[in-house]
C-alpha cells in the first residue's frame, strides 16, 4: 500500500498525496492528466522534466519529407492548467527507504509516490554514420535527402542495431523509396536489423504484411545480423559478406536509466509489474521507455501511466478499480504520405506476441493523434482550438498522413 511519507497510510482523505512524476514525454503527461480527472484534489502533483516543451515524436519521421519541425507544449504552461508544480530539472539518484529524489541541481524532492517516466538513454550504434535522433529527425536527415536529390547518392543502408526500437527504420525507408519515385530517382535501399523478422516483436502476422510491403517497395533486407564499421564497409556478425554503401543511416541504442538507488536489468531498465509498480520498491512506479516491457511505443508508456495513475488513485482514496496493463499493442506503420497505413495489434505476454494481426483497418477506435485515453484528446482539442502556446507548425493533415499514434 501507498500511505504518506509520516507513515499514516489510512488518512488518504485527510491529506493530499504527494506525486512526484519524473519525465516530460508521452507517459508522464498522460499519468499527470489521468491523476488530475481520477484522484482530483486528493493528490499533489509535481512534473520533474528536464527539458521546458514536450516534443510530438509520433510522426517525426515524416520532418524530413515534409520539411517542418515538430509541434511542441510548454510544460510550464500545462502544469499551470492543472494546478501542478513544475521544476525543471533531472532525476540523479532515489532514495526510496527515505522517499526521496535526488536531481541534477542538488534539490531533494520528498514524495508518498513516485513515478519514473524518464525514457530510455541513447547512444551512436555506429561511427561516422547518420544517426537518427527521432526529436529532431529533420535535421539528421535533411542533408542526406538534399543528396538524394542531387544524384551524389546511389544506395542506402538503414540499420537497427540491437538493442533499439526499430520500427522508424522501416518507415524511413519506405519514405524515403517513396521520395524517390515521385522524383524519378534511382535509389536502392536496404535495411540491416538483428531481427530474425521484420518487426518480430509484434508476431508473425505483422512481420508478413511488412515483408509484403518492403517486397513491394523493393526494399532489401538483412536479417538476423548486427554489424560493425570497418573503412567504408559494414561487418556482419554472422559471418556474411560485408557490405557495401554510398551512406548508412543507423538507429541509436538504447539502454535503460539505470538510476541510482532504483534495481535494474543488466541493459539498464526497470523492471516492473502489471500495475507499473516498480518490483520490489514499494511507492516508486516506473512506465515507458524507462522499464524492462520489451516494445518501446508511446502507446504502451500511457497504457502504463492509466496502470499507474490508478493504483496511485486508489491509494489516495479515489473510488478507482486497478487497471493492470495487460500487454495489448495497437499502433500502425507510415507506408508514405499517400499510401495507407498498416495497423497492427498483439498482445505481449512473457515476451511472445500473441493475437498478432495486421490491415489497412485501424485495430483501436477512436483513432487520436497519440494513442492515449487521456492526452491523446487534449492535444486534439488543443490544436483544434489554435492554443497559441503551441509551438511549431506541423499537422498530420499537412503532411498527409492523418492521425499519429
Amino acid at each position: 500500500m501507498l500511505g504518506h511519507r509520516s507513515g499514516q497510510a489510512d488518512e488518504g482523505l485527510a491529506k493530499r498525496l504527494s506525486v512526484l512524476i519524473a519525465g516530460g514525454g508521452v507517459g508522464a503527461l498522460e499519468c499527470a492528466l489521468a491523476l488530475h480527472k481520477l484522484a482530483g484534489d486528493r493528490v499533489e502533483l509535481t512534473l520533474l522534466a528536464p527539458a521546458a516543451e514536450f516534443s510530438y515524436q509520433p510522426m517525426a519521421v515524416l520532418e524530413p519529407f515534409v520539411r517542418r519541425s515538430p509541434r511542441r507544449l510548454e510544460l510550464a504552461r500545462f502544469a499551470t492548467e492543472l494546478n501542478i508544480e513544475f521544476v525543471q530539472d533531472t532525476v540523479v539518484a532515489v532514495e526510496a527507504d527515505r522517499a526521496l529524489l535526488h536531481t541534477g541541481a542538488q534539490r531533494v524532492l520528498p514524495y508518498d509516490a513516485l513515478v519514473v517516466a524518464v525514457g530510455a538513454r541513447v547512444s551512436g550504434a555506429l561511427a561516422n554514420v547518420v544517426t537518427v535522433d527521432i526529436p529532431g529527425t529533420y535535421e539528421s536527415l535533411r542533408s542526406l535527402i538534399e543528396e538524394v536529390d542531387s544524384g551524389a547518392i546511389r544506395s542506402i543502408a538503414f540499420v537497427a542495431p540491437k538493442p533499439t526500437w526499430p520500427l522508424p527504420v522501416y518507415e524511413l525507408a519506405l519514405l524515403l523509396r517513396e521520395h524517390a519515385r515521385e522524383g524519378e530517382i534511382e535509389l536502392a535501399l536496404s535495411i540491416v536489423t538483428a531481427e530474425r523478422r521484420p518487426l518480430a516483436v509484434f508476431g508473425d502476422a505483422v512481420s508478413a504484411a511488412l515483408e509484403e510491403i518492403l517486397a513491394a517497395a523493393e526494399i532489401q533486407t538483412v536479417l538476423g545480423t548486427e554489424v560493425t564499421q570497418s573503412e567504408d564497409r559494414l561487418v556482419r556478425s554472422d559471418g556474411g559478406e560485408p557490405l557495401d554503401f554510398d551512406r548508412v543511416v543507423a538507429l541509436p541504442r538504447l539502454q535503460g536509466p539505470a538510476i541510482s538507488g532504483l534495481p535494474a536489468n543488466a541493459d539498464g531498465f526497470l523492471p516492473v509489474g502489471a500495475l507499473g509498480e516498480l518490483i520490489g520498491v514499494p511507492r516508486v512506479f516506473a512506465i515507458g521507455d524507462a522499464t524492462d516491457f520489451p516494445i518501446k511505443y508511446g502507446a504502451i508508456a500511457a497504457a502504463q501511466a492509466d496502470a499507474a495513475a490508478a493504483a496511485i488513485a486508489a491509494a489516495a482514496g479515489a473510488q478507482v478499480a486497478a487497471a493492470p496493463y495487460d500487454g495489448s499493442v495497437h499502433g500502425f506503420l507510415l507506408r508514405g504520405r499517400s499510401l495507407p497505413r498498416l495497423y497492427f495489434s498483439a498482445r505481449i505476454a512473457g515476451g511472445v506476441a500473441l493475437d498478432s494481426r495486421a490491415g489497412e483497418t485501424p485495430t483501436r477506435t477512436p483513432e487520436t493523434k497519440i494513442a492515449a485515453q487521456y492526452l491523446g484528446p487534449y492535444l486534439d482539442e488543443l490544436w483544434a482550438s489554435g492554443a497559441r502556446w503551441l509551438t511549431g507548425p506541423w499537422t498530420g493533415d499537412e503532411a498527409g498522413a492523418g492521425a499519429p499514434r
